[in-house]
């Protein structure tokens, strides 16, 4: 980080703190990734937040006079900054409380994205991409949901398994698969969250005719030690498969997966999810 940077506070309401522009004037612009988990920090330590679960959201508002966010009808989104200068965060009230609370850090990732546009426009530096920024929201909010420092040592104790994700998750008070994909991150083994939904294969879905959906891949997370191989999307398993029959009850044991260019062998634990209005299984892959 290279320099402070001062916001123009004239228009802020008088309890109210920017906590981007307080990061950035504390120490400066952003230079690289690794400052938005500093960033994390610095909203935990000006609240203080120690790293024990779960996070008392509230302490950060409180500290920075943010207002409670507002639980309103959103149709395409989980979470709106409506006004960066007030403070002011509209949460999807639909959702589950620990989707709501993931979102909520996300919209806290948000107000520093929002001070560092502005800080890039003034002095002219390069701005960083959407969808990048996207994900770097997702994976601040990860970090002040479940900080690293306590979530790895919970993980090493517990084990990588679909009833460590279920435990970690209440204790967090964190969704089932936001806890299952911050395990995966963060384990040292080869692990790997394979989410399986029900849809037809891409040439099928071009041509338009009557066919058979099966289960297929539709996203996937590896662990950083993965060294199995590539997982690709829309890959099936038959319908009487050990992971399809998931769909009824939730089933674990050794499994052959075919993934195209081979065929991987390992350990498999699958549960049915909802995934929004998607009826889904959820998969975790380890050697």
């Amino acid at each position: 980080m290279l320099r402070s940077i001062t916001p123009n506070v004239s228009s802020l309401p008088p309890r109210y703190q920017h906590p981007g522009y307080a990061f950035l004037h504390r120490y400066g612009s952003l230079q690289e990734e690794a400052d938005v988990l500093h960033y994390v920090d610095f909203l935990r330590e000006s609240a203080g937040l120690a790293a024990q679960p779960p996070t008392d959201l509230d302490r950060i508002y409180q500290h920075f006079g943010i207002p409670t966010p507002l639980r309103v009808a959103l149709d395409e989104q989980q979470g709106i900054l409506l006004d960066s200068f007030k403070g002011l965060i509209l949460i999807k009230q639909a959702d589950p409380i620990a989707r709501q609370r993931f979102t909520e850090g996300h919209e806290l990732m948000e107000l520093l994205f929002d001070a560092q546009a502005d800080v890039a426009e003034r002095l002219n530096l390069a701005q960083w991409d959407e969808t990048r920024k996207e994900q770097l929201c997702d994976a601040g909010a990860a970090e002040l949901l479940m900080p690293r420092s306590s979530f790895q040592s919970q993980v090493k104790s517990l084990g990588v398994s679909l009833e460590t994700a279920k435990s970690l998750a209440t204790l967090y008070q964190t969704s089932l698969l936001a806890t299952l994909r911050r395990m995966v991150e963060l384990s040292i083994g080869e692990h790997a969250l394979v989410v399986w939904h029900r849809a037809l294969k891409p040439t099928e879905r071009r041509r338009g005719k009557p066919a058979h959906p099966k289960w297929r891949i539709w996203w996937r997370v590896l662990s950083p030690n993965w060294s199995s191989g590539f997982i690709p999307r829309d890959k099936s398993v038959e319908d009487d498969s050990l992971l399809a029959q998931a769909t009824i009850q939730p089933q674990q044991g050794a499994i052959a997966l075919d993934l195209g260019w081979g065929t991987w062998v390992g350990n498999l634990e699958a549960m049915p999810i909802q995934i929004g209005e998607k009826s889904c299984i959820l998969s975790l892959l380890q050697r």
